[in-house]
C-alpha cells in the first residue's frame, strides 16, 4: 500500500531518504484524517439542518466514511511514526519499499484496477442511460475527466522523465 502514492522508487539508497518518504505518507494520512473529519462534520451539519434524516441510510454511510477514513489514516499514522523511529524497521521497509517485484506487482495492480474501473463506469453509464440522465452524465464527466487527466498526466511525465 506504502508504493500506491509513489513517485521517486527505486532511486532511494539511504535510510534518510525513506524516512523524508515517510514523511510525506504522514502528511497524506494526516490529509485523510482530515478529509474524514469533514466528512463526519458535513454529515452531522447535514443531518441537524433537515438535509439528510439522522436516521437515514445516506448519514450514516457518511458517518461510516468519515469514521473509516480517520480510524485507517490514524492506525497508518502510527504505523509510519513506528517506522520512522526504529532504524533497523526503517531498513526493512526501505527494502521492501525499493523492491523491483513488489513495484512489479503494484504496477499491474493498479492498471488492472484502472481498467475494470473504466469498464465498469462505461457499463454505468450505458444501463444509466436508459433509467436517469443524471447518472448517465455523472460517469460520462468521471470517463471523460479520466482521459483528460490522463492525458495531462502524460505529458508531465514524459517531461519530467
Amino acid at each position: 500500500m506504502m508504493l500506491l502514492f509513489d513517485e521517486t522508487g527505486l532511486k532511494i539508497k539511504t535510510n534518510e531518504e525513506f524516512r523524508r518518504i515517510v514523511e510525506k505518507k504522514k502528511k497524506i494520512m494526516g490529509m485523510f484524517c482530515l478529509l474524514g473529519a469533514i466528512t463526519v462534520l458535513a454529515d452531522a451539519i447535514a443531518a441537524t439542518a433537515g438535509l439528510l434524516e439522522s436516521d437515514s441510510y445516506l448519514c450514516g454511510l457518511f458517518l461510516g466514511l468519515g469514521c473509516g477514513l480517520i480510524g485507517a489514516g490514524l492506525l497508518k499514522l502510527l504505523q509510519l511514526k513506528k517506522i520512522s523511529s526504529n532504524e533497523e524497521l526503517l531498513k526493512k521497509e526501505r527494502l521492501k519499499y525499493t523492491d523491483e517485484r513488489n513495484r512489479a506487482i503494484t504496477s499491474k495492480a493498479i492498471l488492472m484496477t484502472t481498467l475494470v474501473i473504466l469498464l465498469l463506469s462505461y457499463l454505468a453509464m450505458l444501463i444509466g442511460a436508459f433509467y436517469s440522465r443524471t447518472v448517465f452524465y455523472c460517469f460520462w464527466f468521471v470517463l471523460i475527466g479520466f482521459f483528460f487527466l490522463y492525458a495531462i498526466f502524460f505529458r508531465h511525465y514524459n517531461r519530467k522523465m
